[in-house]
């Protein structure tokens, strides 16, 4: 092998930027680390751009040869030398991206002369590192991402679901879930998405944990039934912690910022989570939404005069109908306490919207939609059930 590379250059060798002494010593040194040497230096002479069009035709030549070097360890030196070669001859890359998994893996998961055709063939060797190699890629496009959904392990198709370049379709993210349902690192990979289709953010849901719920409310286009029943559910849990005093925090302010970070505190969250009587997390919503401080949104929304509220509502650019009714709200829960028994916090909730709801049709006031009402009516059945239970 190395007297083959030594006679394809030979009579070029200071133009190709192997000297003599190179020459000489890989035919007096055979070993394996006298050969990775050389194909380290001729490549890192290659990138350079220093050779002329004949040298570059001679030295592709020599990688040739190293491709097909008996020591693999010669062949993952190649392999990782080559990698990013933008003309990398297709049959070259091909050769190495076919290798042992070892050689392979650098040409797989950067080498942009593959095409997709090529990539899906080797996912379907059904080799899980090289897999993990394609899943790793810059880009992946669907049909090849669909390819490793279909023939990869757990570890592979949560590599390609985490990978914010691979084009994961919806059905492939379903049969993802479908395969590997008790999957952490496949959930987590979905809800990290950048891009999530709202059937696969309400399917995982009710398989992810409470820290992945948070994310999939505050960062995915959820309905907003299911976005406001996460959301309240995630304050009822802390607030119910606090009641129990077992050192729960809910921070209202943390998850409001969030929310509104993301585009995800909208109003008819806002007026939901006040007719149910988390008023802490109305503060803070309207607090994000104006820019101040949480404190100075508490006095404002319980000012006396209800002056402070309606300022605040400009403030923050929200409707005034709007702060009607979240008047409406604050009035009841400073109006309404917990009775200190079981469930009290499912029979607070249950009198707010109660009294909320006959509060508004008292006045006749038409600014809560009818989807706010459906919901809120929904909710207190829900209530009735738990309180009871």
């Amino acid at each position: 092998m190395a007297d083959k590379a030594k006679k394809s250059s030979a009579d070029k060798t200071a133009k190709s930027g192997i000297t003599h002494e190179d020459v000489l010593r890989l035919s007096t040194d055979t070993s394996p680390a006298a050969r990775r040497a050389t194909v380290e230096k001729l490549a890192a002479t290659y990138s350079g751009g220093a050779l002329t069009d004949q040298d570059r035709v001679l030295a592709m030549e020599i990688f040739h040869v190293f491709a097909r070097d008996a020591e693999q360890r010669v062949r993952e030196a190649l392999s990782a030398s080559l990698k990013s070669l933008p003309d990398l001859p297709h049959d070259l890359a091909l050769t190495l991206a076919r290798d042992v998994a070892a050689v392979a893996t650098p040409i797989l998961q950067e080498t942009a002369v593959l095409t997709v055709e090529d990539l899906i063939g080797i996912v379907q060797d059904g080799d899980s590192q090289k897999q993990v190699a394609v899943a790793r890629r810059k880009h992946v496009p669907e049909p090849l991402a669909d390819a490793l959904v279909d023939s990869g392990s757990e570890a592979v198709v949560a590599t390609v679901v985490a990978n914010p370049g691979a084009e994961v379709g919806e059905a492939a993210l379903d049969k993802a879930i479908a395969a590997f349902p008790d999957s952490d690192a496949v959930k987590e990979g979905m809800v990290q998405r950048p891009g999530l289709p709202l059937a696969i953010a309400e399917k995982l849901v009710t398989l992810v944990s409470e820290k992945l719920r948070e994310h999939l409310v505050t960062h995915h286009a959820l309905s907003p039934d299911h976005a406001t029943d996460l959301i309240l559910e995630t304050r009822e849990r802390a607030i119910m912690g606090l009641l129990r005093e077992d050192g729960a925090s809910g921070d209202a302010e943390a998850l409001a910022r969030e929310l509104h970070k993301n585009g995800r505190l909208s109003e008819s969250l806002m007026l939901r989570a006040a007719c149910l009587g988390d008023i802490d997390f109305v503060e803070a919503g309207l607090a994000a939404i104006a820019k101040i401080p949480v404190e100075n949104a508490r006095r404002l929304v319980h000012d006396a005069g209800r002056r402070g509220l309606m300022s605040l509502m400009s403030r923050a650019g929200l409707p005034s109908r709007l702060a009607l009714v979240l008047q409406s709200a604050i009035q009841v829960a400073e109006e309404t306490d917990y009775d200190g028994l079981d469930h009290d916090r499912e029979r607070y909730a249950l009198r707010m919207v109660e009294r909320v709801l006959t509060a508004l049709d008292d006045t006749g006031d038409g600014d809560v939609s009818n989807d706010d009402i459906d919901y809120l009516i929904r909710k207190m059945d829900t209530l009735r059930a738990q309180a009871a239970a």
